[in-house]
């Protein structure tokens, strides 16, 4: 035998013996009594049967092997052998990674200090369990839910969430049961003995394989950990993830970080992370590869086995890894589960699925007579099966296939019928495509939906991002695609977004923009999408519908007409009387509105609109005197959650015209119209959005003429948040963001939590404060100079919009500013000065003159 071709193996399972002896190695085994196999003998050159976990029991028996017949390496690929393998390391200076890095690695509490010691940037909340008041404790410090776990154990085994003050008693009693136990949930080899309380990662969770030499970490891929709410039971897995290039190059940076910092230089790791809002964030670490046959997916989409690769790198047997390898394929592990309560009568089909095509393995745990238990963690589950085939989403649909065409594992039930097992249902993956009329800045997708894994396609125009002062992008910004149209109204978008809809699966459609509402819904209806479809946001595009609808459910409106020519327009002015209103039918931002005085300007109109012959596409409406006031909120379900009025101290038209600020202030809540105009959205909505409608869970935007004889009349209503500073000052009310909520449901995410709270209980909240916007619209002109900041305590929010040194134009639109701020006050008239003194402040602070 020859000592430099000779390893010890702390615990070992025989198809990692197997893998060594067909390596050439001679092989020390170290295995436990409960563990032991023939084939271990037969291929192990020397088997020494004992508690490989006792250094007590392994330190001599390791002494004698050194001397005879010798050896050049210790490894262990299980978790319980790791810590002995890093102390054989460092008895005899072999080089692996030794028993101190492995020590704070297995153990989570002293990883968690490690980190908040070494890399604070990265450090996630943890305190050891000690007592029941530490719960109360760290649920004041840190807040709930938070997560208590075993602090040396794998599988999910006794992780439990605490979702508020109410659940400490349960938990505490729970580790009190568990603690020092060894149950048919525990593997024999761990005793559970400490526990620790971490702050709760919210994000998707995904795991990282990666192999280190003399610590240069190679990524080998990132595995997307499939788990459901109410347990922590995994159930599936998936290579190599579906990720957005930015989430997937963050998360290979965060693991290469945290292995750099927990001193690992060698050998395979298994690295458990979420990917929350503020960054990847790692859960667990481990110097071993992953359970769950994650190892014969790698190697299946790979060609990388590994667990060979980690018993030859220390004799120099494998060549290094490349620093980013190729998937050639997708691989995936789906688990099966059953109906709690039942039990185990029978199992069929195992041959059968191994024999089917793309399946890499089959793992069946249930047994004839054993008890289907309620879903905790992975000793529950009955069973797995991983399968490969082209990509990864075609390899998780294939895993279901197979269970359920080839597996038969027959449930008996209490009252004598039977189910069969099945497999674990998995997430859909989400793949977003955003129709973006609007600059990118203002509206960070990839932060409003931290959890989303799937793609997310922008849509931009060049237009409003240059309006908007902001330089085109180069690059993709994060998202999966970002790309940018010169005109926004152009065929080609909507050809390029039926392409981009087919070739990634677009699973869900938002906008944001007036001008866009139905060209999603479109989208939505033309792939069978969830949301609103054509149909269902019409009433809020076409302003004829919208006023039929509204005056059908009792809802008064301005006097109008949909004037085909220019005769029947001269028929409604007579019998009005002027000022009219002349709009678009499915106009926004008040471009193309007109306010005609008198006959003359009105004569000069109707040349101009109806020169070219009959037009279908434009209202006349009667004039409504009185202030503008509007109604912003969300609807949750079909019913308004969240809602405030506010009134434009300015008039809407005027935009091109305004030197000074445009004040736009919410109402007090013992304003008189208050809840009558609250009132008012709900009847709107119910009868724009009726029962039956797709259109459930969106944000709105209203508006109503207050007259002086104290009449609210509706002006128009659409279903999506306001502009201008609309969605920021909603947010300094009730903190949701419009915007973010619209893009939320459309994307099939899970909502906020307050409008998921407020939706049950039926009651609108109330603001915490009062909000309002100062606008200053674009002057014409070279800009000399621009304020800075200011900076005011009631401030939320300060914009500007274009640059000293640019030549801007006049305002083309409502929404065309040069600055905005969004305040907050204790009431309406407080807001209104701030405002205003602050609108006038920035006015004096800018010069905009002749362009040369």
């Amino acid at each position: 035998m020859n000592p430099e071709r000779t390893l010890v193996l702390v615990g070992a399972t025989d198809e990692t013996v197997r893998k060594a002896h067909d390596l050439g190695l001679s092989v020390l085994l170290l295995q436990h009594p409960t563990k032991v196999s023939e084939e271990q003998n037969r291929l192990a050159a020397a088997v020494e049967v004992v508690d490989f976990t006792d250094w007590s029991l392994v330190e001599p028996l390791v002494r004698a092997w050194h001397r005879s017949p010798g050896f050049a390496a210790a490894l262990s690929l299980t978790e319980p052998g790791l810590e002995n393998a890093g102390r054989i390391n460092d008895l005899y200076g072999l080089g692996g990674t030794g028993y101190e890095v492995t020590a704070r690695i297995r153990d989570k509490a002293a990883m968690r200090r490690y980190v908040a010691e070494h890399d604070p940037a990265h450090a996630v909340g943890a305190r050891s369990l000690r007592a029941r008041e530490d719960l109360d404790a760290f649920g004041a410090a840190y807040g709930f839910p938070f997560i208590v776990k075993p602090v040396d154990a794998t599988a999910s085994i006794g992780v439990q969430r605490v979702e508020g003050p109410q659940d400490a008693d349960r938990v505490w009693d729970e580790v009190v049961r568990l603690s020092g136990t060894r149950t048919d949930r525990v593997s024999s080899l761990f005793v559970l003995q400490d526990f620790l309380m971490e702050e709760y990662l919210d994000g998707p969770e995904f795991s990282v394989e990666s192999f280190s030499f003399a610590g240069r970490h190679v990524i080998v891929t990132i595995t997307e950990k499939f788990t459901s709410d109410g347990h922590f039971a995994e159930l599936g897995h998936a290579v190599p993830a579906r990720l957005s290039p930015a989430d997937e190059d963050a998360a290979r940076d965060a693991v290469r970080g945290f292995l750099d910092v927990m001193g690992i230089r060698d050998g395979v790791c298994h690295t458990e992370v979420r990917l929350t809002a503020k960054g990847p964030r790692v859960i667990e670490g481990h110097n071993r590869i992953a359970g769950d046959a994650i190892p014969e997916l790698v190697q299946s989409a790979f060609g990388i086995d590994l667990s060979m690769l980690a018993l030859a790198h220390p004799f120099g047997l494998a060549e290094e890894l490349p620093d980013r390898p190729t998937a050639r394929g997708g691989a995936a592990v789906r688990t099966l589960v059953g109906t709690p309560g039942t039990r185990v009568e029978s199992v069929a089909g195992v041959e059968e699925a191994r024999g089917a095509q793309g399946v890499i393995d089959v793992r069946i745990s249930a047994r004839p007579g054993d008890a289907v238990r309620t879903l905790k963690d992975n000793w529950d589950r009955l069973g797995l099966i991983a399968v490969s085939a082209g990509d990864t989403t075609a390899a998780i649909r294939r895993g279901a296939e197979v269970i359920r065409e080839h597996l038969r594992i027959t449930l008996a039930r209490p009252d004598g019928g039977t189910d069969l097992a099945r497999p674990a249902e998995v997430k859909r993956r989400e793949n977003l495509l955003i129709l973006h009329r609007n600059p990118l800045e203002p509206f960070p997708f990839r932060s409003w939906l931290p959890e989303h894994t799937g793609d997310i396609v922008v849509l931009g125009s060049r237009e409003k991002i240059e309006l908007a002062g902001e330089k085109v992008p180069d690059g993709d910004l994060g998202y999966t695609r970002l790309e940018i149209f010169d005109d926004f109204d152009a065929d080609e978008v909507d050809a390029r977004a039926l392409e981009l809809a087919a070739a990634h699966g677009i699973t869900g459609v938002t906008a944001l923009h007036e001008a866009d509402m139905l060209r999603a819904a479109r989208l939505r209806e033309r792939f069978g999408l969830p949301g609103a479809w054509y149909g269902d946001v019409l009433p809020f595009r076409d302003k004829a519908l919208m006023k039929t609808r509204a005056q059908a459910a009792g809802i008064e409106v301005a006097s109008w007409l949909q004037a085909r020519t220019a005769e029947e327009a001269r028929t409604f002015a007579a019998a009005e009387g002027f000022p009219v209103v002349f709009k678009e039918r499915q106009g926004f931002n008040a471009i193309g509105l007109r306010i005609l005085q008198d006959e003359a300007s009105f004569e000069e109109c109707l040349t101009e609109v109806y020169g070219a012959g009959e037009r279908d596409d434009v209202l006349l409406e009667d004039f409504v005197p009185g202030r503008m006031c509007h109604v912003d909120g969300l609807v949750a379900d079909g019913r308004v959650a969240m809602a405030w009025p506010s009134q434009y101290q300015y008039d809407l038209s005027s935009f091109a015209s305004d030197p000074g600020p445009r004040i736009d202030l919410t109402l007090d809540p013992d304003d008189p119209i208050t809840p009558r105009l609250l009132d008012l959205s709900e009847q709107v909505l119910a009868a724009l959005a009726p029962e039956g409608s797709r259109l459930r869970d969106y944000a709105f935007h209203m508006e109503v003429f207050h007259t002086p004889d104290d009449r609210l009349v509706l002006c128009e209503i659409a279903c999506r948040p306001g502009g201008a500073k609309i969605r920021e000052v909603f947010g300094t009310l009730f903190g949701v963001h419009l915007g973010e909520y619209a893009v939320r449901a459309d994307a099939g995410h899970e909502l906020h939590a307050a409008v998921r709270q407020r939706a049950e209980s039926g009651e609108l909240p109330a603001p915490r404060c009062m909000a309002g916007q100062m606008l200053l619209m674009k002057q014409p002109g070279l800009v000399r100079s621009l304020p800075q900041e200011p900076q005011e305590p009631w401030l939320a929010g300060f914009w500007l919009y274009a640059e000293e040194g640019q030549v801007i134009a006049p305002a083309s639109g409502s929404s065309d500013f040069l600055a905005a701020a969004v305040g907050t006050a204790p009431n309406r008239t407080e807001c209104e000065r701030r405002l205003r003194e602050l609108g006038v402040w920035v006015r004096e602070h800018s010069e905009i003159g002749d362009a040369p």
